[in-house]
């Protein structure tokens, strides 16, 4: 709450000039910019999945967010790589908003999505990658406001902005900007979601992902217990597991990582259902995970119905 506050009162003389914009078109506008100024062996790849993407906004406030965005991708590709920019429609759910640290309202939303294959942000620096007074730049290179200055704006237009990032595989952030109400009327059908019962155990080293989680699948009728890290989640699997009946795996964490976390509990117990949760989607690790096993994925930040559909089908599987 309070970089919240610092946050807005950083930005508060350069309020949005707000008009019904068409994000999609800023998205391209930026990629022409984007395009003319990152380093050409960079590949930059587009996917606009969503149909609708008429918002209230400013344009050129978020366009700057975009290059922003942009600029900090192709920085952590020194050696080139890929960045790819996609949008998708998504309903945040009652449990999401209340779960969340941004003040939004449940609802239609378009999610703007910058995911790079750099260096990663290592987990201490990214608990303070939207504070203004932070910075990883050194003298005369900068002053590091970028990400504090794309969180005010993003917050300013009732959204959310959330990152996810990996030493070594790169980062992914996620803009949310509340559509125009009356387009969302054309909106693609709305996920139903699947309740269900039995004990979970949910392994996440983020509180919140773990409160939202708890709260999801609570609401959906499970009864739940988590832990903060995969040695945590292994001795209680161990200790109790006759009465959990599936584990929804985070990847990234400390003292043991769900990779390892995930060998160890299929090495004690080849029949645990495992649906593992990222912010990446790491095709090639997936593929190797699911061959060994490895029941489902699911895309981080989750919705409470998409959940339920992959907790329901891997409860299901034979």
């Amino acid at each position: 709450a309070d970089l919240t506050q610092q946050l807005l009162a950083f930005s508060r003389h350069n309020k949005p000039a707000l008009a019904h914009i068409d994000i999609h078109r800023v998205v391209n506008d930026t990629l022409l910019l984007l395009r003319n100024t990152i380093d050409k062996r960079i590949q930059v790849e587009l996917d606009l999945g969503s149909k609708i993407a008429t918002i209230v906004g400013d344009p050129s406030q978020l366009q700057n967010v975009f290059l922003n965005l942009g600029i900090n991708a192709a920085q952590a590709m020194q050696d080139g790589g890929v960045l790819t920019i996609a949008s998708r429609t998504v309903e945040l759910d009652a449990t999401y908003c209340n779960t969340s640290v941004y003040k939004i309202e449940p609802g239609r939303y378009l999610n703007i999505e910058f995911a790079d294959t750099g260096c990663g942000i290592a987990p201490d620096t990214l608990q303070e990658i939207f504070d203004p007074f932070f910075t990883t730049k050194g003298l005369g290179e900068g002053t590091g406001l970028g990400l504090s200055s794309a969180y005010g704006t993003v917050v300013q237009h009732k959204g959310a902005i959330t990152v996810y990032s990996e030493v070594g595989s790169g980062s992914v952030f996620h803009i949310y900007l509340p559509l125009k109400e009356d387009v969302c009327e054309e909106s693609s059908q709305v996920v139903t979601p699947i309740r269900g019962s039995g004990l979970i155990l949910v392994v996440d080293d983020e509180e919140v992902m773990r409160l939202t989680a708890t709260a999801s699948l609570e609401n959906l009728g499970y009864d739940v217990v988590s832990v903060e890290n995969g040695k945590q989640a292994l001795d209680l699997y161990i200790e109790q597991k006759d009465k959990i009946d599936m584990v929804l795996l985070d990847m990234m964490m400390p003292v043991m990582s769900g990779r390892e976390c995930f060998r160890e509990l299929r090495r004690f117990d080849p029949n645990v259902k495992i649906v593992v949760a990222s912010g990446f989607s790491l095709e090639n690790e997936m593929k190797e995970l699911k061959e060994n096993g490895l029941n489902d994925f699911i895309r981080k930040p989750y919705l409470s119905a998409n959940l339920s559909h992959v907790i329901h089908r891997c409860l299901h599987s034979n």
